[in-house]
């Protein structure tokens, strides 16, 4: 065997015997008991439900209109942003992005995960001085904020039984 692939190969076998995997590639099936669930938002441009529709399928859940079964229910998607720092020329320098939402979990019109308001918040520093730059990066932090969202949804219906 080659000198060279033996610590690349030593090394594969150690992050996968601790148990590495990258971000976004531990899609696994949902409890047994969701195979098919009704989806419902009220706005069609919610880019948080279609990251989560997306993900549910991924994931194996056939995505139905009117189920008997499991009905899941997310609220309106809310952005916050508010100054948190100032500069020494009295501009801002870091801002904090909230993104808001809530869920409902109901099966065969009884609830199984109650209203809940999910909430999650990161700090980002801006450039006072480049718009569009401000601009993206609170575009990257709303895209990272609703990809940890949709996995803390995912794990509340994980743990349904």
């Amino acid at each position: 065997m080659n000198k060279r692939l033996l610590p690349i190969i030593i090394t594969l076998l150690l992050l996968s015997a601790c148990g590495f995997t990258l971000r976004g590639s531990e899609y696994q099936a949902l409890s047994t008991n969701i195979q098919q669930l009704e989806l419902t938002y009220n706005s069609s441009s919610n880019e948080l439900a279609q990251i989560l529709r997306r993900r549910l399928i991924a994931s194996g859940v056939e995505i139905i209109d009117n189920s008997s079964n499991y009905k899941l229910t997310l609220g309106n998607e809310q952005n916050i942003e508010r100054v948190v720092s100032v500069n020494r020329n009295a501009r801002a320098g870091e801002y904090e992005l909230t993104l808001i939402s809530s869920l409902q979990l109901e099966s065969n019109g009884e609830p199984v995960i109650a209203t809940e308001i999910i909430s999650l918040d990161q700090i980002y520093a801006a450039d006072p001085t480049n718009a569009a730059a401000k601009t993206n990066e609170s575009e990257l932090v709303l895209n990272e904020l609703r990809q940890t969202l949709v996995e803390q949804i995912m794990s509340h219906l994980q743990t349904v039984r």
